[in-house]
């Protein structure tokens, strides 16, 4: 299926008709006019656009192809008629002030062109966009004297664009687009995320909601992004209209709007999914010191008791030299195991567990410690 010609094609193939008749009616030759008066008139009828010559003076328009006089053809008495009032009953009544207004504004500003959408009522009641685009001919003197305009049917267009818009407005992430470091479009969930108005948040310096600690970072991050040489997306920190501390998580892309370069974000609240995180990892820290303080409980126990039963019986007055020695090394030798645990606990570099009742564990000192138990030999001996 052929795509549609442009304005400009269609301009162009008309001018060049409408010169080659105006060479042509100089040497007069009737049947050359005729011809091409014939082309013109096939070339018209072929478009798949409605095309018209209004006369502003007489208000009819003198020349008009099919597809125009399908669209806004009336009926009269049985016959099909195309008048000014035909066309003003196929267009909305919401918009015809806006044509009205509009080609005023051309006319009277002495303007060579002008366009505006409107939507068309077709004669089964059913509504479409149409798109008018019109050129004023002038006489030597400057006065308007006819419209030659095109109509084309935009109504697919228009749908895709207003889709588009619901599915931006109804998104469950934050999109928006910047131009010069300021917000030029944001859609509601963006808004929502950061308690700002579209009124307030459009023209607003985007780094104004970025947290002072994250600048940089989302700078750097942006410029990698745009430039490709990032392809994960960044967090950063954001401060909303309340003055309450938001986690987000943001990609960016450059995109085109109105013409100017610019760059499209999508913005995802992420300060749930980081709670939750945090309180996580806080359970973990809390469990480890839980099983740290079991397994310290534990491995301190029997020694502490063996050194203070030692010292007991060390108070027990008569008795025998070698009794206390014996004593003397035994409480010795749990002390020196209450430090070799200490020694342990300064050297853990990972984390272990062992079982300890049913149900319960304890921190593995021994499988977490990197130094090895001390070697009996090498304790210090007595004096």
């Amino acid at each position: 299926m052929s795509e549609k010609p442009t304005y400009e094609e269609l301009e162009a193939r008309i001018r060049e008709l409408e010169r080659a008749a105006e060479s042509r009616s100089e040497t007069g030759d009737p049947d050359i006019i005729r011809t091409l008066s014939e082309s013109f008139q096939q070339l018209a009828d072929h478009s798949q656009d409605a095309i018209y010559l209004f006369d502003i003076e007489s208000g009819t328009f003198p020349f008009f192809n099919k597809r125009f006089l399908a669209l806004y053809g009336g009926r009269e008495q049985g016959r099909k008629v195309l008048t000014s009032g035909s066309v003003a009953q196929h267009i909305h009544p919401e918009d015809i002030d806006t044509l009205r207004k509009a080609r005023k504004s051309t006319l009277a500003a002495g303007g060579s062109e002008g366009e505006v959408e409107y939507r068309y009522i077709g004669s089964d009641g059913t509504t479409r966009w149409m798109h008018d685009r019109w050129s004023v001919v002038r006489d030597s003197e400057n006065r308007a004297v006819a419209i030659e305009g095109f109509i084309r049917d935009n109504t697919q267009r228009k749908q895709a664009e207003e889709e588009l818009e619901h599915s931006r407005n109804s998104a469950l992430i934050g999109s928006y687009i910047v131009q010069d470091g300021r917000f030029r479009y944001v859609n509601p969930e963006f808004c929502r995320i950061t308690g700002f108005s579209k009124k307030k948040l459009t023209g607003m310096q985007t780094m104004d909601l970025v947290h002072p600690d994250y600048r940089d970072h989302v700078l750097k991050c942006a410029k990698q992004m745009l430039t490709g040489q990032r392809t994960t997306p960044y967090e950063f920190q954001v401060v909303d209209r309340k003055g309450l501390v938001k986690w987000v998580m943001e990609t960016v892309t450059s995109v085109k709007h109105e013409g100017a370069r610019a760059a499209l974000g999508f913005f995802m609240d992420i300060t749930q999914q980081k709670q939750v995180a945090q309180e996580q990892r806080d359970k973990e820290k809390l469990m480890a010191i839980l099983e740290m303080a079991g397994a310290v409980s534990h491995e301190l126990n029997n020694p502490l008791q063996v050194v203070l039963i030692g010292i007991e019986k060390l108070a027990v007055p008569n008795l025998e030299p070698s009794q206390k020695m014996d004593l003397i090394t035994l409480i010795k030798k749990h002390t020196l195991r209450m430090m070799d645990l200490s020694a342990k606990i300064q050297k853990i570099s990972q984390y272990a567990t062992k079982d300890y009742v049913p149900g319960k564990k304890i921190f593995d000192i021994d499988a977490a410690s990197t130094i090895l138990p001390r070697d009996p030999e090498n304790l210090p001996k007595g004096k």
